[in-house]
């Protein structure tokens, strides 16, 4: 039996032999015998775990059990009279047994190979652990038979099975408890692999990483080890032959472990998926807000609760019943600014005494100590309810597609059947407050059809509160920022120090100490304006996207207002430009105003590309749009931008077509199907110049770092009417 050592030493080459493996992998495998792999793992299985629970009992000197101890079968089985591939199966037995032993390691595994050319790869090695099965099975059973049972213990006596029953030997006792847990681990290893086949249906990008094939060769090579070596414990021969069995077996364990890993990483993702798919469903067809509730926010261990902040203990969903139910959703992140104003709407009469309850829903990339601390201390400021702990990966999933969270804070409301009423109140909360109630779709665009509503106070003052005595007393207001452009900024305030004397009362608001509170601001502005109407025509529409714009596109804005009216809305660069020929144009018996607005005239050349952005927040998103100038349709692209966190940075600019990638942190693609409302907007007529998509037919997004970026849409066309 020396040889079987040696056996198994080329076996263990042969795991980290990669040129063996392709070649015996790159031979035509037919896979025209179709075989239930499952029926037959589970069939080696419940062989298995009889025959080492009779290893357990030899170990342990323990009598074995009553019904190993039967001659007949196991009534567990309860097999057929038959099973298919029985003929295959006992040839696979004699090749990984008696073959093996006269043969090298590679021509055995290729000769297996040879033998199983019809059988897919996992069918291959469950066929072949079978056969180990039935071999070491048979071999085991034999040790238990009666010595009153002349005919088996004779048999078992010829085999050599009876003597390894009654074997004293304690070295060769441990070398057969060191195989039955190999012969456990291949078991193992040999469901993982099974069980990976059935994801990578449902995960075939991210599971093609895995060359699954090979695990099935490594457990036909291991399977071939732990037969030589069972051949060999169980000879006559005095030789002990287990010497580098556990040598093996930590190569194999190393293995498996590695792949259990992957496993278990599908095996979360399918498990999620069942669920997100069992959300998606109960949404469709909810006809109760509880119902909702729990699936989305009540984990299998929070025994459908929920955590009331105020009250520091969990209560039950029920007292969602009946409810209507603001969500606010946010990451960790969540601003003081939006705690303070929904705290602010939640002391107000009107929360308290009508069916309304809100609830913080926290979504998160990465659960972990420090996510869940932050979790922790935010909800400790707040008084309303939020789950038990961070919300479920399945419930983020469905939240971020079907309610479209992006990072940014928002608060959709559901009403008693669970079922969503507005799917954003965020915005109307945040420019108006208790004013919104019940914050319905409906009252944002009542608000925004009420007569002499300024966007100016509107988006200004609750920023910067001050600026109200200014707009009372008509004062002439500088408003003004950019986020890359500081030395513009720095000669503005140098020119209007200069002409101080010239303007007479006024208020400069560089909106650089509260950058993030405006923008948000603003686009909660746009947003409703753009649920209310998607018309972006009339002028209050087009005045926010000038700004919106302006900032976005060019580096930044500024604004001329007397009072609350805006008298010049323009580009950063632009106003600079006007200011540093203050000299030509201001004259103390003329308003400023009047005198700057006929100087930006005559100096500033109208841009050639008539052009806008569009937030992601924004509610109606337009499918087309026509070029206020020339009334030809605008064409329309795509882009993503990340800030990474706290660095400023303005989108690439696009030299390639749509449906190409950008550049660097630009991302750009042609705007068809996608999780946002698609505002594609075909030109009726061919485009005159197809080299390149300049940067006014995209359109970015700001993104919070570590969350999917936001689609922004610009829409562009030339004032003569040409689409590029």
């Amino acid at each position: 039996m020396a040889g079987d050592n040696s056996f198994l030493t080329s076996l263990l080459a042969l795991l980290d032999d990669d040129k063996f493996m392709k070649d015996v992998m790159s031979k035509p495998c037919s896979e025209t015998e179709q075989v239930n792999v499952r029926f037959y793992l589970n069939l080696v299985e419940k062989i298995l775990n009889q025959a080492m629970a009779i290893v357990d009992d030899v170990a342990k000197n323990t009598p074995p059990k009553g019904d190993q101890c039967q001659s007949k079968s196991s009534t567990s089985l309860s097999l057929e009279t038959s099973i298919p591939l029985s003929s295959t199966i006992n040839e696979l037995c004699y090749q990984i047994t008696c073959k093996a032993r006269t043969s090298n390691v590679y021509q055995t595994v290729s000769s297996l190979s040879n033998m199983l050319s019809s059988f897919s790869w996992d069918a291959k090695a469950v066929l072949t652990l079978l056969a180990l099965s039935v071999y070491y099975a048979e071999h085991w059973r034999l040790t238990q038979i009666e010595e009153s049972d002349d005919l088996l213990s004779l048999t078992g006596k010829l085999r050599g099975s009876h003597a390894i029953g009654k074997s004293s030997d304690t070295q060769r006792i441990k070398a057969f408890v060191a195989l039955n847990n190999l012969i456990k681990l291949t078991l193992e290893f040999t469901k993982c692999a099974v069980e990976f086949v059935s994801y990578s249906k449902d995960f075939g990008e991210i599971s093609a990483s895995i060359d699954i094939s090979a695990r099935f060769y490594y457990i036909i090579v291991i399977i071939l080890g732990c037969s030589v070596q069972f051949s060999g414990l169980i000879s006559m021969s005095n030789e002990f032959p287990g010497q580098n069995l556990w040598t093996f077996s930590d190569q194999v364990t190393k293995k498996y472990e590695s792949f259990k890993k992957e496993v278990e990483y599908f095996r979360e993702k399918h498990a999620e998926q069942i669920s997100y798919e069992k959300i998606k469903k109960l949404s469709k067809h909810c006809t109760d807000i509880v119902e909702l509730m729990a699936a989305l926010f009540c984990t299998k261990n929070d025994f459908l609760t929920v955590y009331h902040c105020s009250k520091g203990t969990t209560v039950t969903v029920e007292k969602f019943r009946n409810k209507i139910v603001m969500l606010l959703i946010s990451d960790l992140d969540l601003s003081d600014e939006d705690l303070k104003t929904i705290k602010s709407i939640y002391s107000e009469s009107n929360i308290q005494r009508s069916y309304y309850k809100i609830m913080w829903v926290p979504i998160v990339e990465e659960h972990n100590e420090v996510t869940q601390k932050k979790f922790l201390e935010k909800r400790s400021g707040m008084r309303w309810y939020t789950s038990n702990s961070m919300v479920s990966k399945p419930a983020a999933k469905f939240i971020r597609k079907k309610w479209q969270f992006r990072q940014q804070t928002k608060v959709v409301v559901l009403n008693q059947q669970g079922k969503v009423v507005n799917m954003d109140a965020m915005a109307m909360i945040r420019l108006w407050g208790q004013e919104a109630f019940p914050f319905m779709e409906s009252k944002g665009k009542e608000l925004w059809i009420k007569q002499g509503i300024n966007w100016f106070k509107l988006v200004v003052n609750m920023v910067f509160p001050d600026v109200e005595k200014s707009i009372e007393g008509e004062e002439l207001i500088f408003l003004y920022g950019s986020d890359e452009d500081p030395q513009t900024v720095q000669k503005i305030e140098k020119y209007l120090s200069e002409i101080n004397g010239y303007i007479g009362s006024y208020k400069v608001i560089n909106i650089s100490t509260k950058r993030e509170q405006f923008l948000t601001r603003l686009e909660s502005c746009l947003s409703l304006k753009m649920q209310a109407s998607s018309d972006v025509y009339d002028s209050l529409t087009q005045e926010l996207l000038q700004l919106y714009t302006s900032y976005k596109q060019f580096g930044g804005f500024a604004v001329i207002a007397r009072g609350s009216r805006v008298v010049v809305n323009t580009r950063l660069m632009d106003f600079e430009t006007v200011l540093s020929q203050h000299q030509m144009w201001v004259k103390a018996a003329q308003p400023f105003e009047a005198a700057f607005k006929r100087h930006y005239d005559e100096v500033i050349k109208k841009p050639r590309r008539h052009h806008f952005y569009i937030p992601s927040v924004a509610g109606n998103m337009p499918e087309n749009i026509k070029c206020a100038k020339c009334s030809r349709y605008m064409k329309t692209a795509v882009s993503f931008e990340c800030c990474h966190g706290d660095e400023p940075m303005m989108p690439s600019r696009l030299t390639s077509l749509p449906g190409t990638q950008g550049f660097q942190d630009s991302a750009v693609a042609a705007p068809q199907p996608a999780t946002y409302p698609s505002a594609v907007a075909a030109p009726p007529e061919p485009a005159t110049n197809q080299s390149a998509v300049p940067a006014s037919e995209s359109a970015t997004s700001q993104s919070a770092i570590a969350a999917p970026p936001e689609p922004m849409l610009e829409f562009g066309s030339y004032a003569d009417g040409s689409i590029v």
